[in-house]
C-alpha cells in the first residue's frame, strides 16, 4: 500500500505532524528519513525491510553502504541520509560521559556486543575504542564477511584508534555457526593486532569470539 492510500492519521509524516515524533514506530521514523519509496513499495515498507535486512531494529548500527544499496528501491543517496541519521545517533549516545558504557571485562563485552553480533549470518568484526577509563568512545564495525587477516588489517583498527583518541580497544567477532571456538586464523589475527597495539601504546584488551549464547574471551583463555 502506497503512503496516499493510508488514512491521513497513519501516515508518518501527518502523525507527526497531529500527534507528535515521539509517537511514530521504528519503521515510520525511517519511513520519514527515506522520503519516498517506488512504485511497488512505499516509504514505510522500505523502512520495514532496512530493518528486516540487519536482523532488527537494535543492528541498525551494523548496516553498511553496501547492505542498504542491495535493497531494491534504495539507492546511494537514500542510503547515506539512512547511515547519517545513524551516526548522529550514535554519537549522541556516547556524547555525555554520564551515559558511556563502561566495559570493566569479558563478559561487559559480550553483553553489550551480544545482540548486535550473535545472529548475524556474516563474520562481523567490531571495535570498541575506550578510554582510560574502559568508557565506550567509540564502535565500529571493521569488517563484514570471510574474516582474515588480510582484510581486517590492524592498520584499518589503529587508524581509528588514533583518530578518537582511544587509550585502549576491545575486537570481538561473531561465528554464524553458534560454535565460539577459536581457529588458528583468529588467533593469528589477534596476536598481530596485539603486536600492533603494543608498538603504538594503544593495547588490545580482548578478543571475543561471540556464538549462540556464548562466547570466548581469547584473553582469559591465555590464547594471546
Amino acid at each position: 500500500m502506497q503512503i496516499k492510500e493510508m488514512h491521513e492519521d497513519e501516515r508518518p509524516r501527518e502523525k507527526a505532524l497531529y500527534h507528535g515524533i515521539d509517537t511514530l514506530s521504528n519503521a515510520e521514523l525511517l519511513a520519514i528519513l527515506l522520503k519516498t519509496g517506488t512504485r511497488s513499495a512505499s516509504s514505510l515498507d522500505l523502512a520495514y525491510k532496512i530493518i528486516q535486512c540487519c536482523g532488527g531494529f537494535v543492528n541498525l548500527p551494523q548496516l553498511t553502504l553496501a547492505d542498504l544499496v542491495q535493497i531494491k528501491g534504495i539507492k546511494e543517496t537514500k542510503a547515506l541520509e539512512v547511515l547519517a541519521a545513524i551516526e548522529l545517533a550514535t554519537r549522541l549516545q556516547l556524547s555525555d560521559p554520564k551515559e558511556k558504557r563502561r566495559i570493566e571485562n569479558a563478559q561487559d563485552a559480550f553483553n553489550y556486543l551480544a545482540g548486535k553480533l550473535q545472529d548475524q549470518q556474516q563474520e562481523c568484526l567490531v571495535t570498541l575504542f575506550l578510554n582510560t577509563k574502559n568508557q565506550i568512545i567509540r564502535e565500529r564495525m571493521i569488517y563484514k564477511g570471510g574474516l582474515d587477516c588480510s582484510i581486517a588489517h590492524p592498520r584499518e583498527i589503529y587508524k581509528e584508534a588514533m583518530a578518537c583518541s582511544a587509550a585502549r580497544i576491545i575486537i570481538a567477532h561473531n561465528h554464524p555457526s553458534g560454535n565460539a571456538t577459536p581457529s588458528k586464523a583468529d588467533i593469528e589475527l589477534t596476536e598481530m593486532i596485539a603486536r600492533t597495539g603494543e608498538i603504538i601504546g594503544i593495547p588490545l584488551l580482548d578478543h571475543l569470539i561471540i556464538g549462540k549464547n556464548r562466547y570466548i574471551s581469547l584473553r582469559e583463555a591465555e590464547l594471546f
